[in-house]
């Protein structure tokens, strides 16, 4: 018992998004899950598990024409818990269970979520579940409007839920074969799924933030400053490069690329022909990705925006500051460190898969790469084809970035200095 007591948080988050993922994996290698005469390999049950957990969206199957009516369900449901985060389900089912939510329980929420410890955890857990649901319900509705035009009514509600749910999840699945390019221009399907990926991938904290703005008329905090100005900046960026450098792409095609590389996974333009340009600018917004505790991957945008002010500042001898305030030099060190880490890992998995799969082209591998860490599930078509040893880089690779930061950033920011101190001296640098 007391060396339960004694993990940490981060790691028994790691833990139960693996139990997730083995319970994922064992559903949908029931013959129940697959369509008539369709046989998915346990290699890639494990790794669309992973992939639904880790709310990534990348798959070695076409799951509209492998998953039947019920393995697809166990997919939405594996979508919906993965973006939730194992965290918000385990404290849900305590609080059932036992009618109440303990210490331990309650700083196991406010980690996995990024949350300041202050956060009461019955007002955080309320926020995820209300917005979740109430904006899940709107994506649904509005997506209803176009699926009943065109499928049955029983389909066109199934449908409209499980792409609500997948796009605010950031995950990025579809039961269409080719993402939302055969609905790239129809205006209503495009914005929804936008809107559902970019508020999904603002984060809870932000939502717990604004609530308590207009309940309590606290103040609005630096963290929300950061990620709500960050986000319009690059999707506004991303729609504008995006329209100059994808050939014969409209602006509400742009803007759908731009939000959808921020850890999404839908497309509406084939990405298996995308020009070099276009290749470096998704590559570049895949990695920065979404926000802190939110059902997005990347480094995060606070991440982005503090390394980016922090080297700014550094150039000027300056202290970094945003909105009125100084940046704390805890919270620099641990962007670039996030950075770095991220960067080193990306690095090892293409290396890897270069000599696991040489048959494919290093900007491929790179895309697909950046794409399973960053959690996005863009694909330029190389997935279904990837190698066994290939396919389990790119599993860890989505586990990393999902969960594995969270256990690692959770040492470092607890860590203490102990032992043996020794005297400063500088670095020559550059």
């Amino acid at each position: 018992m007391q060396n339960r007591k004694k993990l940490q948080p981060g790691l028994k988050l790691a833990l139960g998004f693996m139990l997730l993922i083995a319970i994922g994996t064992l559903l949908l290698y029931l013959p129940v899950s697959h369509q008539e005469g369709v046989d998915v390999s346990l290699i890639d049950a494990l790794f669309v598990s992973t992939s639904a957990i880790c709310v990534t969206g990348l798959t070695p199957v076409d799951i509209s024409k492998t998953l039947s009516l019920f393995g697809s369900t166990v997919l939405m449901l594996l979508i919906q818990f993965g973006g939730l985060g194992y965290a918000v389900i385990a404290v849900i089912i305590i609080r059932l269970v036992s009618g109440k939510i303990d210490a331990s329980s309650g700083n196991l929420l406010r980690d996995s979520l990024g949350a300041d410890h202050r956060i009461a955890t019955k007002k955080l857990l309320f926020t995820a579940l209300a917005v979740t649901g109430i904006i899940e319900l709107l994506g649904s509705i509005l997506l209803f409007i176009v699926f009943s035009q065109n499928f049955p009514l029983g389909r066109a509600i199934y449908l409209s839920v499980f792409h609500s749910v997948s796009a605010f999840n950031n995950a990025g699945f579809d039961l269409f074969s080719d993402s939302m390019m055969k609905w790239n221009d129809n205006p209503l399907v495009l914005i929804t799924i936008a809107s559902l990926i970019a508020l999904g991938g603002l984060g809870f904290i932000l939502y717990n933030d604004l609530i308590e703005h207009v309940r309590h008329r606290k103040k609005i905090t630096m963290h929300t400053k950061i990620v709500l100005s960050t986000t319009l900046v690059l999707i506004v960026a991303g729609t504008i490069l995006f329209r100059i450098t994808l050939p014969g792409v409209d602006w509400k095609n742009a803007f759908f690329q731009s939000v959808t590389t921020r850890t999404a996974g839908y497309f509406s333009y084939d990405q298996s022909i995308l020009p070099p340009a276009g290749v470096v600018l998704t590559v570049v917004l895949m990695f920065i990705g979404a926000s802190p505790g939110s059902t997005g991957g990347g480094v995060k945008t606070t991440s982005f925006f503090t390394a980016v002010k922090a080297s700014f500042s550094l150039l000027l001898g300056r202290n970094p500051t945003a909105f009125k305030r100084e940046i704390s030099s805890e919270s620099v060190m641990k962007a670039f460190f996030v950075i770095i880490i991220s960067v080193l890992l990306v690095a090892t998995a293409v290396f890897l898969l270069t000599i696991t799969d040489p048959e494919f082209t290093s900007d491929k591998i790179i895309y697909e790469v950046v794409s399973a860490y960053a959690t996005v599930g863009l694909t330029m078509g190389i997935t279904p084809y990837i190698s066994t040893p290939g396919k389990i880089i790119l599993i860890i690779m989505m586990f990393l970035g999902r969960v594995g930061f969270m256990t690692i950033i959770t040492a470092f920011a607890r860590r203490r200095l102990a032992g043996a101190r020794y005297l400063e001296e500088k670095v020559i640098i550059g």
